[in-house]
Parts: C-alpha cells; structure tokens; sequence
C-alpha cells in the first residue's frame, strides 16, 4: 500500500469517526429527552446511565480526533429525532443502537491501529448491551 493510500485511508477513517462523534452527540440529546418522558424513576435512571454511556463515547471520539487529526474541523452537527412518545422513541433507540453496533463493526474493522481496534469494539459492545436494556424497558410497558 502506497503513503497516499495510506493517508487517504486515514483521512476516511478520520471522517467517519467525525460522524460517528455526532451521532452519539446526537444520541444524548434524544436519549436525554426519552429519560425526562420515562414513566418511572428506575427507567429513568436506567436511561439516564445510557445517556451517560452515549456522553463518555462522544469524549472518547474527540479525544481519539484530536490524536489523528488535531487540525480536525468536525462533521456538522446532526439534529436528534424529534421525540414521539416513549414507546415509539425506544423502538428508533434499538434501530439507532442496532445501526451504531453495525458502524463500530466496520470502523474496528478499518482501524489504523490495534488500540482504536480494541476501543472500538469496547464502544461497540456498549451498543449491543444498550439494545437488550432498550428491549427489556419495551417489554417492560408492553
């Protein structure tokens, strides 16, 4: 592999862990607002501690940013969904979750180092586990 395919598959990687940063940023906000619609206070908490989950992935993405790239300007933000209810909302958290599983997948898979290899899976079992608790909370009022 050539210094510029290298450097074009780092600038890639880069972009889409850009994306990624936004979209649990993204996910905060949502989650934080399913968490204040929670029909009780142990759902509440629960959601709440996803929200805090979302929040540390999106630091450990800047961080990882800054280290590739400092000169990094970001992706532009993305909006949440706009809350619908709370069973509708849970339903768009496991998709989002589900397709967030399937992201940290294939962005391990293209790490350019073991490490972000290992980090991204670490966040990708965080989603996996997130879908069962968004789950058992849908079960739970259904």
């Amino acid at each position: 592999m050539s210094e510029t395919d290298r450097k074009d598959d780092l600038r890639c990687f880069v972009e889409q862990i850009e994306e990624s940063l936004q979209d649990e940023l993204s996910d905060v906000e949502f989650y934080a607002n399913i968490a204040n619609e929670s029909p009780d206070d142990i759902s509440r908490k629960i959601i709440t501690s996803i929200v805090g989950d979302e929040s540390a992935h999106a630091r450990t993405q800047a961080a990882l940013l800054h280290q590739l790239n400092p000169d990094a300007k970001g992706a532009p933000p993305v909006q949440p969904p706009a809350n619908t209810g709370y069973v509708e909302d849970i339903r768009m958290a496991i998709v989002g979750e589900t397709h967030a599983v399937a992201r940290y997948a294939h962005l391990a898979s293209i790490a350019p180092t073991r490490e972000i290899r290992y980090l991204l899976m670490t966040i990708m079992g965080d989603e996996f586990g997130h879908i069962r608790i968004w789950l058992a909370l849908l079960e739970n009022i259904l």
